[in-house]
């Protein structure tokens, strides 16, 4: 796998200047930088804090959802589902409102190895950190393939704008039956068993069963998989420990050599 450079954490006063709501539950914000980072990665992701939060003191991770392409950043884009007080006070703030970020943090998605084609594997709020790699790759000389898996036709938050790319093959699943084949996403794979002799990369973000069960899948068809896990986390840098997940070669960070890891590496 190829590897590509990483920028070094700023933390920098950010200023919220797009805000849009998404369903009932979904926002998407955007915030513009004092000074450009990078370069940044898909994958990787940032430390959210409101000023004057009120009891909320720790900042929040979130997944970069996309960002301008180049080797300066001027602005990044956080995608989130309201689930709880901080969240909620995020999908509240008002354009022009300042916002201090630390970004970019952890590592990214490698790129696909030369002749491999790349197989996207995402659930629900696991868009996130997918989308930007999925407009990288667009113009690759490879066909895409996506698998969506969702709770519900409204939580496939992201799904219009992917349907407008022509390099992309887009199968849905929602659990509800409301769009493309009822169960899970993961039922989806059953279907890309036979890869014409293709060699395939996966990648894939979601829930941590749907992580599981591509693991295996992975595992079973010897695939390479990249997977982005989720953990709480109150630093990003690593000093907390607070993130931690169990590896083959012991214990390692999500914030620092994570959040993106090789999927046979984890001990589920």
């Amino acid at each position: 796998m190829a590897k590509m450079p990483m920028g070094n954490p700023t933390y920098l006063r950010g200023q919220i200047r797009e805000r849009k709501r998404i369903g009932s539950l979904y926002h998407r914000l955007r915030i513009s930088l004092p000074q450009p980072i990078g370069p940044v990665l898909p994958g990787q992701f940032a430390m959210l804090k409101i000023e004057g939060g009120g009891s909320i003191i720790l900042p929040r991770p979130f997944s970069i959802h996309n960002f301008e392409e180049g080797e300066r950043v001027p602005w990044l884009d956080f995608l989130f589902k309201v689930v709880g007080k901080g969240t909620g006070l995020l999908a509240e703030i008002s354009v022009g409102s300042p916002i201090m970020v630390l970004a970019p943090l952890g590592k990214g998605f490698p790129a696909p190895p030369r002749g491999y084609k790349p197989l996207f594997i995402a659930g629900g709020m696991g868009i996130a950190p997918l989308f930007p790699l999925i407009m990288r790759m667009k113009s690759s000389s490879s066909p895409l393939c996506l698998l969506y898996g969702a709770k519900s036709q409204g939580d496939l938050i992201c799904l219009s704008e992917l349907l407008d790319l022509k390099e992309i093959t887009i199968k849905i699943a929602t659990e509800d039956g409301t769009a493309g084949t009822k169960g899970m996403v993961t039922e989806l794979l059953k279907g890309d068993d036979d890869d014409g002799g293709d060699q395939i990369v996966i990648y894939a973000c979601g829930p941590e069963p749907m992580l599981r069960a591509v693991s295996k899948f992975a595992a079973e068809h010897k695939k390479p998989c990249w997977i982005s896990l989720e953990r709480r986390m109150a630093c990003g840098v690593g000093a907390c420990l607070g993130c931690v997940v169990e590896t083959k070669r012991g214990y390692k960070r999500v914030c620092r050599e994570g959040p993106i890891f090789e999927a046979r590496e984890i001990l589920w």
